[in-house]
């Protein structure tokens, strides 16, 4: 019969197994984080003007009786919006650990979470959804971050899976094989992506920085038409990532990568 003191040590080294298991699993998969607390007003103005009318916020009603604020943004999103608060709450995380005061555990803690509440959304939605596509974006801009670059990778390809034409699928995974000396992969994948959104201006400058000439790109037919671009969301206020907005980070990160 085990001694108490070797009964303790084995109940804790299986509890330490558990434990174990349940951060590397939080690692491959990612795990919801729990409500974001303390947010500031200049946070929830930072995030999408949806955020403050999802289920977390007190100000959504119910998925029977939605209140007046969150009915427009029901009827745009269907029965996903009532998970969306996940996808608030991970944005904010990524707001936080965006600080130059968090330390590199704290900013690493805080993209862990986030990347977990995008994924909490992507597991309960539709494909045709009207936001699976950024999300999926989102979650691989984190991944980069975290110098996860297969799950970056996969993110990205899920997105341009959903959605051909959306250039952020293209230009941010483009813009890391840029970076990391992978310029044939970037120019054919951004020729790839100009193939079916042929007016996207980030897409058409990478192209033209990695020596193609965009007026070269035929674009792809579907159905006996061209295929349209993704709506860029002026209209809806819905993917968050202006071309103008991209256009300035791209060039802010060029600048500061050369010597």
């Amino acid at each position: 019969m085990l001694s108490n003191a070797n009964h303790s040590s084995s109940l804790a080294g299986i509890a330490l197994q558990h434990l174990v298991c349940l951060i590397a699993l939080g690692g491959l998969t990612g795990i919801a984080s729990g409500q974001v607390k303390n947010v500031t007003a200049a946070e929830m103005a930072a995030a999408p003007r949806y955020c403050a009318y999802t289920a977390a916020y007190g100000r959504s009603g119910t998925p029977g009786t939605p209140s007046a604020e969150a009915k427009p943004w029901v009827a745009i999103m269907g029965p996903t919006f009532w998970h969306l608060h996940h996808y608030c709450w991970g944005k904010l995380n990524l707001q936080r650990a965006m600080r130059g005061t968090v330390t590199e555990q704290q900013r690493n803690h805080l993209l862990w979470s986030a990347v977990g509440d995008y994924r909490y959304v992507t597991q309960r939605a539709p494909r045709d959804f009207i936001l699976l596509p950024e999300i999926h974006v989102g979650i691989g801009e984190i991944e980069l971050r975290r110098g996860q670059l297969q799950e970056a990778n996969r993110a990205f390809a899920d997105a341009r899976a959903l959605k051909p034409d959306y250039w952020p699928a293209y230009s941010h995974w483009a813009e890391f094989l840029m970076r990391s000396g992978q310029k044939a992969e970037a120019k054919q994948l951004v020729r790839t992506g100009l193939e079916y959104n042929p007016d996207a201006r980030i897409l058409r400058e990478q192209y033209r920085l990695l020596g193609g000439n965009p007026s070269e790109i035929v674009p792809r037919v579907k159905e006996g038409k061209l295929t349209e671009p993704i709506d860029d969301g002026e209209s809806l206020m819905l993917f968050e990532e202006s071309e103008a907005e991209e256009a300035a980070a791209g060039a802010s990160r060029r600048g500061a990568a050369t010597p």
